[in-house]
């Protein structure tokens, strides 16, 4: 008897070999280098890394929500199937109707010269569907009472400025979330949310994923938060990915020596450890960068990571980009 492999979906969402940057008074400045990154349908697929690594210029690039005269970018950003680098219109297309982002910073995000219930009737138009008045009106008193907001009435009759950035923070996952995107994209949403909150707000994406197939590109600082959440794991150093894997082994058996520096900088009651710090900074963007871009902060730097590293394959999905890397046999 032959046995039938199951068939893996189709990539949502194929970034390939992107490369970005901007032109600065100073020079240009190299952002993303040669980044590869795949989400399929209904995944939830988690991007860490140091701030300013380049994780939510991959998010903006993604939305075509970059400056287009200043920008210089190659490669390839596709998303079911069709091209969005270079392609503004295509972008503003799916934007709030197949893609929705949930900005880091709410308040700048939000418009201060319309009221809340302004800014979601254009949301809701995206969409697609005609709503008559009093249907748009219960969808977004509904979605607010979803994010936790118990007086949406009064939510949707203020102004951004007039609200915590708590609030603007809910009003803007309701708004993501309102469309029941293809892809959502999740860039820090629970900074400005307590505990409680950031919980529900991840049940909820975990809900929408389940229930209509929503893919999820998480970012986030959090890495206990990554590691409830996702299926894989991308790790990015200085613009460029430095492993990639299914989230349980990014976590148990890390590859990459920054991957490690990371989990070493978390507290956990589990360990008598004391949490560790990672010594140095990332490098300055507008020096080239040659070989591993880790190596002056590396204690297990040698002069082959002088050279350029590609991502080695390990076991089960898993690679890094580490000359101390063996492939299995």
């Amino acid at each position: 008897m032959s046995s039938t492999r199951p068939v893996e979906a189709p990539d949502l969402l194929a970034i390939s070999n992107l490369s970005l940057g901007f032109s600065t008074l100073d020079g240009p400045v190299r952002v993303l280098r040669g980044i590869d990154l795949t989400v399929r349908a209904q995944e939830k697929v988690a991007l860490v890394g140091e701030s300013g690594s380049g994780k939510s210029v991959t998010a903006r690039a993604i939305m075509g929500l970059l400056p287009e005269r200043r920008t210089m970018a190659s490669g390839s950003i596709r998303f079911a199937g069709r091209e969005l680098l270079g392609r503004p219109a295509e972008a503003e297309a799916l934007r709030g109707r197949e893609i929705s982002m949930i900005f880091q910073d709410p308040t700048a995000s939000l418009n201060p010269f319309f009221s809340i219930r302004q800014q979601f009737r254009t949301v809701i138009a995206r969409g697609g569907a005609r709503h008559s008045a009093e249907a748009a009106e219960q969808r977004m008193r509904q979605a607010l009472r979803d994010v936790s907001i118990p007086d949406p009435e009064r939510v949707l009759g203020s102004y951004s400025f007039q609200l915590s950035g708590g609030l603007n923070q809910r009003v803007m996952i309701a708004m993501a979330l309102v469309n029941t995107p293809k892809l959502l994209i999740a860039d820090e949403p629970g900074t400005a949310l307590d505990v409680t909150v950031q919980e529900q707000t991840l049940r909820m994406m975990r809900r929408l994923s389940q229930q209509n197939g929503t893919a999820i590109l998480f970012i986030s600082h959090n890495l206990g938060v990554v590691r409830q959440f996702a299926d894989r794991v991308y790790v990015m150093y200085a613009g460029a990915l430095v492993e990639e894997g299914p989230v349980q082994r990014i976590f148990t058996a890390p590859l990459h020596p920054y991957t490690r520096a990371l989990l070493a900088s978390v507290p956990r009651l589990a360990r008598p450890t004391i949490p560790t710090g990672i010594e140095g900074s990332l490098p300055d963007r507008l020096k080239p960068i040659q070989g591993c871009a880790f190596r002056p902060r590396c204690s297990l730097s040698i002069s082959a990571c002088a050279s350029e590293v590609a991502l080695v394959a390990g076991a089960e999905g898993h690679r890094a980009a580490c000359v101390h890397v063996v492939p299995p046999a």
